[in-house]
């Protein structure tokens, strides 16, 4: 009797554990989200995406959030629902950062890309989306125009006293991510293609 008490008890005490347990299973942990996160921060410096100002500014919010997660687990009754919540708010927010930070083309070089770099990247996109069907010929060949039209504009700006400022690589920088964002959306219009 006293074995068959100890047995009942016994799985009282696993099925009370088994939902906590796999509440957690659909959370990764501190160490599992900076594996992952500094991997591709790595990544991002060693491809040249992000520069070592950017990486350091990553590096300090991942720790800003470790010091936090060690905080809520230190005050009691340790790491809520809430807390962990907030946790993971936090880390996708920086992990949207990230992500930000390694398509904003500041990583090579002097933090910004000249024209040959961008025209490079942007033409590749634009082929792409030919090649898929994303993109009309008619489409490609508007964006091709804006481009030049943008190049154009950066030789009369390198043409001028001083030179290129400041805030006219900001004013090239905006065009070409509004350029950009056109070449996204067109490649995701799904309208039909010929």
């Amino acid at each position: 009797m006293k074995k068959f008490a100890l047995m009942i008890a016994g799985l009282g005490i696993a099925a009370a554990t088994v939902p906590a347990a796999t509440a957690q299973a659909g959370w990764q942990n501190i160490n599992q989200r900076q594996t992952q996160l500094d991997r591709r921060i790595d990544q991002g410096v060693r491809s040249g995406q992000l520069n070592r100002n950017e990486a350091a500014r990553v590096r300090a919010e991942f720790r800003g959030i470790a010091d936090l997660e060690i905080r809520y687990r230190r005050s009691a009754p340790g790491l809520t629902m809430a807390e962990r919540r907030d946790l993971d708010r936090r880390f996708d927010a920086l992990s949207r950062k990230i992500r930000i930070e390694r398509q904003d083309n500041q990583g090579a070089g002097n933090g910004w890309w000249n024209i040959n770099q961008r025209q490079a990247v942007l033409d590749r996109r634009i082929d792409q989306g030919v090649r898929s069907g994303q993109l009309t010929r008619a489409e490609a060949v508007r964006l091709r125009a804006e481009f030049r039209g943008i190049v154009s504009l950066e030789a009369r700006y390198r043409q001028s006293r001083p030179g290129l400022t400041t805030a006219e690589r900001a004013d090239l920088d905006r065009r070409f991510d509004v350029l950009a964002r056109k070449i996204r959306w067109e490649r995701r219009d799904w309208q039909n293609r010929r």
